[in-house]
C-alpha cells in the first residue's frame, strides 16, 4: 500500500499553551511488509504539565516503534499480533507510571489521552485512553474505530442521555481515566481491517467536537489525499472550521492515507 501522511495541530484562540501531541511513523520491513503507527496524545487542561504529559507519551510509543517493533520481527504474523497487543498495552502501563513518579516528584498531579492506531499489511490495531479518537475514512463514509472513556459516553450506553444531549452535558469533559493521573490503567484495545483506500485520522476532541462526519468525509476520503500537502491543507481546513464554530480547545489530527 502507498502511504501518504501529515500532522496538523492549532493552538487555537484561547488557549495559552499546546497541550496536544501527535505522531505519524512509517516503514517497511522485509518480512511483513509496511508498517505504521499514528497517534494523538491530549494533555489534561485541568491538570498541571498537559503538555508534558502528551509529549512524554508521544515519545515513548516513538520509541517503542523504533526499538521494540524491530526486535519482533522474526515471528509469524499470527504470534506476532498478539505480541505486539501485549507490547502497547505494556507501553501505556509504563507512561503511566512513569507520569506518576514525575508528578509525584514535583507534587503535581498530570496526565493526557491517549489514542493510537498500528498498522500491518492490511490489518489494525487500537489502543485508546481517554476521549481522542481514531476514525477510519472512505469515500462511502467514516468510521469511528475507538469509543471514548467518558462520562457522557458512559451515560449514553447506559441510555441515561442521548448523543445531542451530551454535547451539552455538564460533565462532558470528564474522563473515567487518563494516562498519568490514575493510578492504574486500563487501556481500550480493538483490531479490525482496512479494506480498500482509507484515510486513518487520531484526533483530540478539539477537532471532533464540532465535527459532522460528512464534513470530514469531503475533505479526507482517499480521493482528495492526492499529497501530503493536499492532505495537510484539508486537513487546516476542518480546524479552521472547527475555530469558527467556537471551538476552544487545541486542535489536533494526525493523518495516514492508504490505497
Amino acid at each position: 500500500m502507498r502511504v501518504k501522511a501529515c500532522i496538523y495541530t492549532d493552538l487555537g484562540r484561547t488557549r495559552k499553551i499546546n497541550q496536544d501531541a501527535a505522531l505519524v511513523k512509517v516503514a517497511r520491513s522485509s518480512r511483513h511488509g509496511r508498517m505504521s503507527l499514528v497517534a494523538v496524545c491530549d494533555g489534561m487542561g485541568g491538570l498541571q504539565k498537559g503538555e508534558v504529559a502528551s509529549c512524554k507519551a508521544v515519545r515513548t510509543l516513538e520509541s517503542w516503534f523504533h526499538e521494540e517493533l524491530p526486535l519482533l520481527q522474526n515471528m509469524q504474523e499470527k504470534e506476532l499480533w498478539d505480541v505486539i497487543e501485549s507490547s502497547l498495552e505494556r507501553a501505556v502501563i509504563r507512561i503511566n507510571g512513569e507520569l506518576r513518579r514525575y508528578g509525584k516528584h514535583r507534587g503535581i498531579q498530570l496526565g493526557t489521552t491517549l489514542t493510537a492506531l498500528f498498522q500491518m499489511g492490511n490489518r489494525y490495531l487500537t489502543v485508546n485512553v481517554g476521549d481522542s479518537r481514531i476514525y477510519a475514512i472512505k469515500s462511502s463514509g467514516v468510521s469511528l474505530l475507538t469509543r471514548d472513556q467518558s462520562v457522557v459516553q458512559d451515560k449514553m450506553d447506559k441510555g441515561l442521555i442521548t448523543k445531542d444531549e451530551a454535547s451539552f452535558d455538564q460533565q462532558k469533559n470528564v474522563l473515567l481515566q487518563c494516562v498519568g493521573a490514575n493510578q492504574n490503567v486500563t487501556p481500550q484495545i480493538l483490531s479490525g481491517t482496512i479494506d480498500g483506500p482509507t484515510t486513518i485520522i487520531a484526533c483530540s476532541d478539539g477537532f471532533w467536537r464540532t465535527m459532522e462526519p460528512e464534513q470530514v468525509r469531503q475533505k479526507l476520503c482517499p480521493q482528495m489525499c492526492l499529497t501530503d500537502e493536499d492532505m495537510l491543507n484539508e486537513c487546516k481546513k476542518l480546524a479552521d472550521a472547527a475555530i469558527e464554530k467556537n471551538e476552544e480547545d487545541n486542535i489536533s489530527v494526525a493523518a495516514v492515507c492508504f490505497e
